[in-house]
Protein backbone atom coordinates (compact mmCIF):
# COMPACT_ATOMS: atom_id res chain seq x y z
CA UNK A 1 0.00 0.00 0.00
CA UNK A 2 3.14 2.35 0.07
CA UNK A 3 2.72 3.73 -3.01
CA UNK A 4 -1.32 5.38 -2.09
CA UNK A 5 0.33 6.71 1.68
CA UNK A 6 -1.48 10.10 1.99
CA UNK A 7 -4.12 9.19 -0.55
CA UNK A 8 -8.10 9.74 0.68
CA UNK A 9 -7.23 11.99 3.85
CA UNK A 10 -3.78 9.97 5.40
CA UNK A 11 -1.99 6.53 4.74
CA UNK A 12 -3.39 3.60 7.36
CA UNK A 13 -7.60 5.41 6.42
CA UNK A 14 -6.54 5.21 2.37
CA UNK A 15 -4.81 2.03 3.03
CA UNK A 16 -7.47 0.13 4.35
CA UNK A 17 -9.93 1.86 2.01
CA UNK A 18 -8.14 0.83 -0.85
CA UNK A 19 -7.94 -2.63 0.47
CA UNK A 20 -11.44 -2.83 1.52
CA UNK A 21 -12.18 -1.27 -2.01
CA UNK A 22 -9.95 -3.66 -4.15
CA UNK A 23 -11.92 -6.81 -2.57
CA UNK A 24 -15.13 -4.98 -2.99
CA UNK A 25 -14.20 -4.27 -6.47
CA UNK A 26 -13.51 -8.06 -7.27
CA UNK A 27 -16.84 -9.38 -5.71
CA UNK A 28 -18.73 -6.71 -7.52
CA UNK A 29 -17.20 -8.06 -10.88
CA UNK A 30 -18.63 -11.06 -10.02
CA UNK A 31 -21.94 -9.60 -8.74
CA UNK A 32 -21.87 -7.33 -11.61
CA UNK A 33 -21.80 -10.40 -14.33
CA UNK A 34 -24.85 -11.55 -12.63
CA UNK A 35 -26.20 -8.47 -12.18
CA UNK A 36 -25.97 -7.79 -15.76
CA UNK A 37 -27.42 -11.03 -16.86
CA UNK A 38 -30.31 -10.09 -14.76
CA UNK A 39 -30.66 -6.21 -15.64
CA UNK A 40 -30.53 -7.98 -19.62
CA UNK A 41 -33.74 -9.83 -18.33
CA UNK A 42 -35.44 -6.97 -18.11
CA UNK A 43 -36.86 -6.02 -21.58
CA UNK A 44 -37.58 -9.86 -21.48
CA UNK A 45 -39.75 -9.53 -18.39
CA UNK A 46 -40.79 -6.23 -20.09
CA UNK A 47 -42.18 -7.99 -23.43
CA UNK A 48 -43.08 -11.77 -22.34
CA UNK A 49 -44.96 -11.06 -18.94
CA UNK A 50 -47.70 -9.20 -17.77
CA UNK A 51 -47.47 -7.03 -15.10
CA UNK A 52 -49.66 -9.88 -13.28
CA UNK A 53 -47.39 -12.28 -14.15
CA UNK A 54 -44.34 -10.55 -13.15
CA UNK A 55 -46.21 -9.85 -10.00
CA UNK A 56 -46.15 -13.81 -9.91
CA UNK A 57 -42.55 -14.71 -10.61
CA UNK A 58 -41.57 -11.91 -7.83
CA UNK A 59 -44.01 -13.95 -4.77
CA UNK A 60 -41.78 -16.54 -6.25
CA UNK A 61 -38.33 -15.14 -5.98
CA UNK A 62 -39.05 -13.50 -2.27
CA UNK A 63 -40.12 -17.14 -1.43
CA UNK A 64 -37.08 -18.21 -2.70
CA UNK A 65 -35.04 -15.25 -0.67
CA UNK A 66 -36.94 -16.30 2.42
CA UNK A 67 -36.22 -20.53 2.14
CA UNK A 68 -32.56 -19.24 1.39
CA UNK A 69 -32.14 -17.58 4.81
CA UNK A 70 -33.89 -20.79 6.61
CA UNK A 71 -31.53 -22.62 4.96
CA UNK A 72 -28.51 -20.74 5.37
CA UNK A 73 -28.63 -20.73 9.07
CA UNK A 74 -26.59 -18.05 9.63
CA UNK A 75 -23.61 -20.25 9.13
CA UNK A 76 -21.72 -18.35 6.72
CA UNK A 77 -21.19 -15.19 8.87
CA UNK A 78 -20.35 -18.03 11.48
CA UNK A 79 -17.58 -19.35 9.17
CA UNK A 80 -15.76 -16.10 8.50
CA UNK A 81 -16.04 -14.94 12.04
CA UNK A 82 -14.55 -18.25 13.79
CA UNK A 83 -11.94 -18.74 11.11
CA UNK A 84 -10.73 -15.44 12.17
CA UNK A 85 -10.98 -16.43 16.04
CA UNK A 86 -7.88 -19.17 16.01
CA UNK A 87 -4.55 -19.12 15.50
CA UNK A 88 -4.28 -22.99 14.56
CA UNK A 89 -3.82 -23.63 11.40
CA UNK A 90 -6.04 -27.11 11.41
CA UNK A 91 -8.56 -25.42 12.89
CA UNK A 92 -9.89 -23.43 9.36
CA UNK A 93 -10.15 -27.11 7.74
CA UNK A 94 -12.25 -28.67 10.50
CA UNK A 95 -14.38 -25.93 10.70
CA UNK A 96 -15.09 -26.01 6.92
CA UNK A 97 -15.30 -29.86 7.05
CA UNK A 98 -18.08 -29.62 9.54
CA UNK A 99 -20.45 -26.82 7.98
CA UNK A 100 -19.86 -28.37 4.67
CA UNK A 101 -21.42 -31.90 6.02
CA UNK A 102 -23.70 -30.44 8.11
CA UNK A 103 -25.48 -27.90 6.19
CA UNK A 104 -26.89 -30.02 3.43
CA UNK A 105 -27.86 -32.45 5.92
CA UNK A 106 -29.97 -30.00 8.08
CA UNK A 107 -31.43 -28.04 4.95
CA UNK A 108 -32.65 -31.46 3.25
CA UNK A 109 -34.86 -32.33 6.98
CA UNK A 110 -36.04 -28.65 6.37
CA UNK A 111 -36.67 -28.47 3.11
CA UNK A 112 -39.17 -31.44 3.17
CA UNK A 113 -42.17 -29.64 4.85
CA UNK A 114 -42.00 -27.06 2.17
CA UNK A 115 -41.60 -30.00 -0.60
CA UNK A 116 -44.35 -31.89 0.86
CA UNK A 117 -46.98 -28.69 1.44
CA UNK A 118 -46.17 -26.91 -1.57
CA UNK A 119 -49.64 -26.91 -2.24
CA UNK A 120 -50.53 -25.09 0.71
CA UNK A 121 -47.63 -22.72 0.48
CA UNK A 122 -48.74 -22.01 -3.26
CA UNK A 123 -52.47 -21.32 -1.43
CA UNK A 124 -50.83 -19.00 1.20
CA UNK A 125 -48.59 -17.06 -1.31
CA UNK A 126 -51.61 -17.17 -4.31
CA UNK A 127 -54.81 -18.16 -2.46
CA UNK A 128 -54.47 -20.80 -5.05
CA UNK A 129 -52.88 -24.25 -5.25
CA UNK A 130 -52.24 -24.55 -8.92
CA UNK A 131 -48.64 -23.09 -8.40
CA UNK A 132 -47.27 -26.17 -6.55
CA UNK A 133 -44.72 -27.30 -9.18
CA UNK A 134 -43.87 -23.67 -8.94
CA UNK A 135 -42.91 -23.81 -4.88
CA UNK A 136 -40.69 -26.90 -5.57
CA UNK A 137 -38.57 -25.17 -8.15
CA UNK A 138 -38.32 -22.05 -5.38
CA UNK A 139 -37.24 -24.43 -2.77
CA UNK A 140 -34.35 -26.39 -4.90
CA UNK A 141 -33.73 -23.17 -5.94
CA UNK A 142 -33.17 -22.12 -1.99
CA UNK A 143 -31.14 -25.56 -1.42
CA UNK A 144 -28.68 -25.04 -4.14
CA UNK A 145 -28.26 -21.39 -3.21
CA UNK A 146 -27.52 -22.10 0.58
CA UNK A 147 -24.70 -24.42 0.06
CA UNK A 148 -22.76 -22.26 -3.02
CA UNK A 149 -23.33 -19.03 -0.42
CA UNK A 150 -21.60 -21.42 2.08
CA UNK A 151 -18.65 -22.48 -0.15
CA UNK A 152 -18.83 -18.80 -1.42
CA UNK A 153 -17.76 -17.58 2.52
CA UNK A 154 -15.06 -19.45 2.41
CA UNK A 155 -13.46 -17.73 -0.28
CA UNK A 156 -14.58 -14.34 1.38
CA UNK A 157 -12.85 -15.60 4.89
CA UNK A 158 -9.77 -16.50 2.97
CA UNK A 159 -10.45 -12.59 1.06
CA UNK A 160 -10.14 -14.91 -2.70
CA UNK A 161 -12.31 -12.21 -3.80
CA UNK A 162 -11.11 -13.19 -7.30
CA UNK A 163 -12.07 -16.58 -7.14
CA UNK A 164 -15.32 -15.77 -5.82
CA UNK A 165 -16.14 -13.35 -8.51
CA UNK A 166 -15.23 -15.66 -11.07
CA UNK A 167 -17.89 -18.15 -9.56
CA UNK A 168 -20.87 -16.14 -8.96
CA UNK A 169 -20.43 -14.23 -12.75
CA UNK A 170 -20.37 -17.90 -14.11
CA UNK A 171 -23.50 -18.48 -11.90
CA UNK A 172 -24.61 -15.50 -13.16
CA UNK A 173 -24.27 -16.49 -16.58
CA UNK A 174 -25.36 -20.11 -16.92
CA UNK A 175 -29.06 -18.27 -15.34
CA UNK A 176 -29.37 -16.12 -17.95
CA UNK A 177 -28.35 -18.90 -20.68
CA UNK A 178 -30.69 -21.21 -19.20
CA UNK A 179 -33.50 -18.72 -18.89
CA UNK A 180 -33.27 -17.53 -22.48
CA UNK A 181 -33.52 -20.84 -23.74
CA UNK A 182 -36.55 -22.08 -21.08
CA UNK A 183 -38.30 -19.05 -21.87
CA UNK A 184 -37.62 -18.28 -25.68
CA UNK A 185 -36.49 -22.18 -27.05
CA UNK A 186 -39.04 -23.84 -24.53
CA UNK A 187 -42.43 -21.29 -24.16
CA UNK A 188 -41.79 -21.91 -20.75
CA UNK A 189 -43.15 -18.19 -19.44
CA UNK A 190 -42.70 -18.05 -15.73
CA UNK A 191 -41.84 -21.44 -14.95
CA UNK A 192 -38.88 -21.26 -17.37
CA UNK A 193 -37.58 -17.71 -15.20
CA UNK A 194 -37.64 -19.91 -11.95
CA UNK A 195 -36.15 -23.13 -13.81
CA UNK A 196 -33.36 -20.64 -15.22
CA UNK A 197 -32.59 -18.75 -11.21
CA UNK A 198 -32.32 -22.33 -10.08
CA UNK A 199 -29.66 -23.82 -13.09
CA UNK A 200 -26.76 -21.55 -11.70
CA UNK A 201 -26.32 -22.14 -8.06
CA UNK A 202 -27.09 -26.00 -8.54
CA UNK A 203 -24.40 -26.23 -11.21
CA UNK A 204 -21.75 -23.93 -9.22
CA UNK A 205 -22.52 -26.03 -5.77
CA UNK A 206 -22.51 -29.35 -7.30
CA UNK A 207 -19.10 -28.54 -9.06
CA UNK A 208 -16.92 -26.47 -6.42
CA UNK A 209 -18.21 -27.83 -3.05
CA UNK A 210 -17.59 -31.72 -3.70
CA UNK A 211 -14.19 -30.51 -5.28
CA UNK A 212 -13.26 -28.53 -2.41
CA UNK A 213 -13.51 -31.18 -0.31
CA UNK A 214 -11.88 -33.95 -2.57
CA UNK A 215 -8.89 -31.28 -3.18
CA UNK A 216 -8.88 -30.68 1.12
CA UNK A 217 -9.45 -33.38 2.74
CA UNK A 218 -12.14 -33.76 5.87
CA UNK A 219 -11.18 -33.42 9.58
CA UNK A 220 -13.81 -34.10 11.62
CA UNK A 221 -12.11 -34.04 14.74
CA UNK A 222 -14.49 -32.00 17.55
CA UNK A 223 -17.04 -31.94 14.83
CA UNK A 224 -19.94 -31.89 17.27
CA UNK A 225 -18.73 -29.22 19.47
CA UNK A 226 -17.51 -26.85 16.91
CA UNK A 227 -20.83 -27.42 15.30
CA UNK A 228 -22.61 -26.51 18.38
CA UNK A 229 -20.44 -23.25 18.86
CA UNK A 230 -20.92 -21.95 14.92
CA UNK A 231 -24.81 -22.61 15.29
CA UNK A 232 -24.95 -20.78 18.90
CA UNK A 233 -23.48 -17.72 17.00
CA UNK A 234 -24.75 -18.23 13.36
CA UNK A 235 -28.71 -19.40 15.04
CA UNK A 236 -29.24 -15.82 16.44
CA UNK A 237 -28.52 -14.33 13.27
CA UNK A 238 -31.78 -16.12 11.23
CA UNK A 239 -34.51 -14.44 13.09
CA UNK A 240 -32.88 -10.76 12.21
CA UNK A 241 -32.38 -12.06 8.76
CA UNK A 242 -35.98 -13.35 8.46
CA UNK A 243 -37.07 -10.25 9.85
CA UNK A 244 -34.25 -8.14 7.20
CA UNK A 245 -36.46 -10.52 4.51
CA UNK A 246 -39.18 -9.33 6.15
CA UNK A 247 -38.42 -5.45 5.25
CA UNK A 248 -37.25 -6.27 2.23
CA UNK A 249 -40.52 -8.26 0.91
CA UNK A 250 -43.21 -8.01 2.63
CA UNK A 251 -44.36 -4.48 0.94
CA UNK A 252 -44.92 -7.32 -1.89
CA UNK A 253 -46.91 -9.24 -0.28
CA UNK A 254 -48.76 -6.80 1.14
CA UNK A 255 -49.50 -5.12 -2.08
CA UNK A 256 -50.78 -8.74 -3.48
CA UNK A 257 -53.61 -9.15 -0.51
CA UNK A 258 -53.89 -5.22 -0.16
CA UNK A 259 -53.79 -4.34 -3.97
CA UNK A 260 -53.35 -6.83 -6.24
CA UNK A 261 -50.63 -8.49 -8.35
CA UNK A 262 -50.05 -6.00 -11.18
CA UNK A 263 -49.27 -3.73 -8.05
CA UNK A 264 -46.67 -6.49 -7.70
CA UNK A 265 -45.23 -6.75 -10.56
CA UNK A 266 -45.34 -2.63 -11.23
CA UNK A 267 -43.34 -1.95 -7.88
CA UNK A 268 -41.37 -5.34 -8.50
CA UNK A 269 -40.14 -3.79 -12.27
CA UNK A 270 -38.99 -0.41 -10.24
CA UNK A 271 -36.80 -2.73 -7.60
CA UNK A 272 -34.73 -4.24 -10.37
CA UNK A 273 -34.26 -0.84 -11.75
CA UNK A 274 -32.67 -0.23 -8.71
CA UNK A 275 -30.54 -3.63 -9.00
CA UNK A 276 -26.94 -1.58 -9.70
CA UNK A 277 -27.08 0.01 -6.65
CA UNK A 278 -27.86 -3.22 -4.42
CA UNK A 279 -25.21 -4.97 -6.45
CA UNK A 280 -22.71 -2.17 -5.25
CA UNK A 281 -24.16 -2.60 -1.16
CA UNK A 282 -23.61 -6.43 -1.99
CA UNK A 283 -20.29 -6.02 -2.86
CA UNK A 284 -19.20 -4.10 -0.31
CA UNK A 285 -20.86 -6.02 2.06
CA UNK A 286 -18.86 -9.06 1.16
CA UNK A 287 -15.72 -7.51 2.06
CA UNK A 288 -16.72 -6.01 4.94
CA UNK A 289 -16.54 -8.18 7.65
CA UNK A 290 -13.35 -10.02 6.80
CA UNK A 291 -12.24 -6.48 6.80
CA UNK A 292 -14.13 -5.37 9.83
CA UNK A 293 -13.37 -8.14 12.81
CA UNK A 294 -9.41 -7.91 11.44
CA UNK A 295 -9.31 -4.22 12.22
CA UNK A 296 -11.98 -3.60 14.87
CA UNK A 297 -9.97 -4.13 17.89
CA UNK A 298 -7.19 -2.71 16.59
CA UNK A 299 -5.62 0.94 17.83
CA UNK A 300 -7.36 3.19 16.15
CA UNK A 301 -9.25 0.70 14.22
CA UNK A 302 -13.35 1.89 15.31
CA UNK A 303 -12.29 5.58 13.27
CA UNK A 304 -10.97 3.38 10.58
CA UNK A 305 -13.71 1.46 10.31
CA UNK A 306 -16.32 4.98 10.36
CA UNK A 307 -14.29 6.75 7.38
CA UNK A 308 -14.14 3.48 5.34
CA UNK A 309 -17.86 3.36 5.86
CA UNK A 310 -18.18 7.35 5.01
CA UNK A 311 -16.24 6.05 1.49
CA UNK A 312 -18.40 3.09 0.55
CA UNK A 313 -21.48 5.15 1.18
CA UNK A 314 -20.71 8.19 -0.28
CA UNK A 315 -20.67 6.04 -3.95
CA UNK A 316 -23.56 3.92 -2.77
CA UNK A 317 -25.90 7.34 -2.96
CA UNK A 318 -23.65 8.72 -5.78
CA UNK A 319 -24.99 5.55 -7.24
CA UNK A 320 -28.43 5.74 -6.33
CA UNK A 321 -28.33 9.22 -7.59
CA UNK A 322 -27.53 8.05 -11.06
CA UNK A 323 -30.28 5.92 -10.91
CA UNK A 324 -32.93 8.31 -10.22
CA UNK A 325 -32.07 11.17 -11.99
CA UNK A 326 -32.03 9.20 -15.21
CA UNK A 327 -35.06 6.94 -13.93
CA UNK A 328 -37.32 7.96 -16.91
CA UNK A 329 -34.42 7.26 -20.08
CA UNK A 330 -34.03 4.04 -18.34
CA UNK A 331 -37.73 2.98 -18.52
CA UNK A 332 -37.92 4.25 -21.94
CA UNK A 333 -34.71 1.19 -22.94
CA UNK A 334 -35.78 -1.12 -20.82
CA UNK A 335 -39.71 -0.98 -20.34
CA UNK A 336 -42.98 -0.99 -21.85
CA UNK A 337 -46.19 1.28 -21.16
CA UNK A 338 -46.96 -1.17 -18.95
CA UNK A 339 -44.62 -0.50 -16.32
CA UNK A 340 -44.05 3.48 -17.05
CA UNK A 341 -46.01 3.79 -13.93
CA UNK A 342 -42.60 2.74 -12.16
CA UNK A 343 -40.71 5.58 -12.76
CA UNK A 344 -42.65 7.26 -9.48
CA UNK A 345 -40.88 4.71 -6.72
CA UNK A 346 -37.26 4.60 -8.13
CA UNK A 347 -36.27 7.42 -6.41
CA UNK A 348 -37.80 6.14 -2.84
CA UNK A 349 -36.46 2.70 -3.34
CA UNK A 350 -32.91 3.64 -4.08
CA UNK A 351 -32.93 5.81 -1.05
CA UNK A 352 -34.52 3.10 0.53
CA UNK A 353 -31.73 0.76 -0.53
CA UNK A 354 -29.09 3.15 0.64
CA UNK A 355 -30.73 3.29 4.28
CA UNK A 356 -30.61 -0.50 3.90
CA UNK A 357 -27.08 -0.39 3.21
CA UNK A 358 -26.35 1.67 6.46
CA UNK A 359 -28.19 0.05 8.49
CA UNK A 360 -26.42 -3.00 7.47
CA UNK A 361 -22.81 -1.05 8.47
CA UNK A 362 -24.51 -0.19 11.47
CA UNK A 363 -24.74 -3.06 12.79
CA UNK A 364 -21.01 -4.10 12.84
CA UNK A 365 -20.32 -3.45 16.07
CA UNK A 366 -22.90 -6.31 17.79
CA UNK A 367 -20.56 -8.12 15.48
CA UNK A 368 -17.75 -7.91 16.57
CA UNK A 369 -18.70 -7.68 19.99
CA UNK A 370 -19.95 -11.44 19.25
CA UNK A 371 -23.93 -10.11 20.68
CA UNK A 372 -25.79 -11.23 17.61
CA UNK A 373 -28.62 -11.89 20.08
CA UNK A 374 -29.53 -8.21 20.18
CA UNK A 375 -30.90 -8.40 16.30
CA UNK A 376 -33.51 -10.23 16.34
CA UNK A 377 -35.76 -7.80 18.55
CA UNK A 378 -34.47 -4.81 16.73
CA UNK A 379 -35.44 -5.81 13.30
CA UNK A 380 -38.68 -7.69 14.62
CA UNK A 381 -39.49 -3.74 15.94
CA UNK A 382 -38.42 -2.43 12.71
CA UNK A 383 -40.74 -5.19 10.83
CA UNK A 384 -43.77 -4.17 12.91
CA UNK A 385 -43.40 -0.40 11.90
CA UNK A 386 -43.11 -1.71 8.18
CA UNK A 387 -46.40 -4.24 8.40
CA UNK A 388 -48.19 -1.19 9.81
CA UNK A 389 -47.21 1.48 7.43
CA UNK A 390 -47.89 -0.86 4.81
CA UNK A 391 -51.08 -1.75 6.22
CA UNK A 392 -51.49 2.12 5.91
CA UNK A 393 -50.23 3.31 3.08
CA UNK A 394 -50.97 1.00 0.55
CA UNK A 395 -54.66 1.31 -0.05
CA UNK A 396 -54.37 5.15 -0.12
CA UNK A 397 -51.14 4.89 -2.66
CA UNK A 398 -50.74 1.34 -3.63
CA UNK A 399 -47.09 1.23 -4.81
CA UNK A 400 -45.81 4.85 -3.95
CA UNK A 401 -47.41 3.72 -0.42
CA UNK A 402 -45.44 0.29 -0.05
CA UNK A 403 -41.97 2.51 -1.37
CA UNK A 404 -42.41 5.35 1.32
CA UNK A 405 -43.32 2.71 3.91
CA UNK A 406 -40.01 0.44 3.04
CA UNK A 407 -37.78 4.32 3.22
CA UNK A 408 -39.08 4.86 6.71
CA UNK A 409 -38.63 1.23 8.06
CA UNK A 410 -34.98 1.66 7.10
CA UNK A 411 -34.23 4.55 8.53
CA UNK A 412 -36.13 3.83 11.67
CA UNK A 413 -33.84 0.23 11.65
CA UNK A 414 -30.54 2.58 10.92
CA UNK A 415 -31.27 4.52 14.14
CA UNK A 416 -32.82 1.02 16.02
CA UNK A 417 -29.35 -0.51 15.25
CA UNK A 418 -26.72 2.00 15.65
CA UNK A 419 -28.25 2.23 19.20
CA UNK A 420 -27.72 -0.83 20.13
CA UNK A 421 -24.80 -1.29 18.30
CA UNK A 422 -22.94 1.58 20.11
CA UNK A 423 -23.82 -0.09 23.51
CA UNK A 424 -21.65 -3.06 22.58
CA UNK A 425 -19.04 -1.57 20.39
CA UNK A 426 -18.55 1.82 19.45
CA UNK A 427 -17.81 3.10 15.77
CA UNK A 428 -17.74 7.26 15.60
CA UNK A 429 -19.97 6.88 12.65
CA UNK A 430 -20.06 10.39 11.42
CA UNK A 431 -23.84 11.26 11.57
CA UNK A 432 -23.72 14.67 10.19
CA UNK A 433 -21.44 14.13 6.95
CA UNK A 434 -24.42 11.06 6.47
CA UNK A 435 -27.46 12.89 6.51
CA UNK A 436 -25.50 16.16 4.52
CA UNK A 437 -24.66 13.37 2.15
CA UNK A 438 -28.21 12.67 1.57
CA UNK A 439 -29.78 15.64 1.72
CA UNK A 440 -27.73 16.48 -1.33
CA UNK A 441 -28.69 13.65 -3.26
CA UNK A 442 -32.53 14.49 -2.52
CA UNK A 443 -31.98 17.91 -3.89
CA UNK A 444 -30.71 17.18 -6.69
CA UNK A 445 -32.83 14.58 -7.56
CA UNK A 446 -35.50 17.50 -7.20
CA UNK A 447 -33.95 19.61 -9.55
CA UNK A 448 -33.43 16.84 -12.05
CA UNK A 449 -37.27 16.15 -11.85
CA UNK A 450 -38.24 19.90 -12.35
CA UNK A 451 -36.59 19.64 -15.94
CA UNK A 452 -39.40 17.44 -17.31
CA UNK A 453 -41.24 19.67 -19.52
CA UNK A 454 -38.05 20.25 -21.53
CA UNK A 455 -37.06 19.20 -24.82
CA UNK A 456 -35.14 15.45 -24.42
CA UNK A 457 -31.45 16.75 -25.39
CA UNK A 458 -31.44 19.72 -23.20
CA UNK A 459 -32.83 17.74 -20.14
CA UNK A 460 -30.23 14.70 -20.65
CA UNK A 461 -28.02 17.49 -20.80
CA UNK A 462 -28.72 19.27 -17.24
CA UNK A 463 -29.11 16.24 -15.54
CA UNK A 464 -26.12 14.68 -16.11
CA UNK A 465 -24.68 18.47 -15.07
CA UNK A 466 -26.55 18.17 -12.24
CA UNK A 467 -25.04 14.54 -11.29
CA UNK A 468 -21.09 16.52 -12.19
CA UNK A 469 -21.99 19.02 -9.70
CA UNK A 470 -22.92 16.44 -6.78
CA UNK A 471 -19.29 15.66 -5.82
CA UNK A 472 -18.72 19.45 -5.86
CA UNK A 473 -21.42 19.78 -3.13
CA UNK A 474 -20.43 17.23 -1.23
CA UNK A 475 -16.63 19.02 -0.61
CA UNK A 476 -18.75 22.55 0.05
CA UNK A 477 -20.91 20.62 2.80
CA UNK A 478 -18.04 18.90 4.16
CA UNK A 479 -18.88 15.17 3.56
CA UNK A 480 -15.23 15.22 1.76
CA UNK A 481 -12.61 16.75 1.65
CA UNK A 482 -10.90 18.96 -1.26
CA UNK A 483 -8.08 16.20 -1.10
CA UNK A 484 -10.02 12.86 -0.92
CA UNK A 485 -12.04 14.49 -3.85
CA UNK A 486 -8.33 15.23 -6.01
CA UNK A 487 -6.85 11.77 -4.87
CA UNK A 488 -9.46 9.54 -5.75
CA UNK A 489 -9.12 9.37 -9.00
CA UNK A 490 -5.31 7.98 -8.23
CA UNK A 491 -6.70 5.02 -5.82
CA UNK A 492 -9.19 4.19 -8.59
CA UNK A 493 -6.41 3.88 -10.93
CA UNK A 494 -4.66 2.02 -8.25
CA UNK A 495 -7.23 -0.46 -7.58
CA UNK A 496 -7.15 -1.29 -11.02
CA UNK A 497 -3.37 -2.27 -11.46
CA UNK A 498 -3.95 -4.46 -7.91
CA UNK A 499 -4.65 -8.10 -8.53
CA UNK A 500 -6.30 -10.41 -5.76
CA UNK A 501 -4.73 -11.07 -2.08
Amino acid sequence: MVGLRGRLGGGRVTGSTTRIARHTLAYATGSVVGGVTRAALLPVIARRLSTDEFGVLALLLAATNLLHVVFELGLVTALIRYHHDTEEPAEPVRLRSTLFLALPAFDVMLAAPFLLGRDLVSRALFGTPDHGLLVVIAVGAAFFGAQLQLFLGHLRAHDRSRSFALILGAKGIVSFVATLILVFGFEMGVTGFLLGNLAGPALMAAIFVPRHLARSGLDLTGAGSRLRRVLRFGLPLVPSALGLWALSYLDTYLLRLLADLSSVGVYQFGSELCLPIALLVTSFWLAWPSFAFARARSDGGPEELARVFRHAIVVVVGGALLIAVFRREILAVVGTEAYDTSERIVPLLALATCLYAVSQLFGTGLQVAGDTRRLPLLVLLAAVVNTALNVLMIPLWREVGAAVATVVTNAVLSGLVLRESNRQFRIPFELGKLARLVGVAAGLVVAADALGALPFAPRLVLRGALVLVFPVLLVSGRVLSGEELRRLPGVVRELGRRSDA
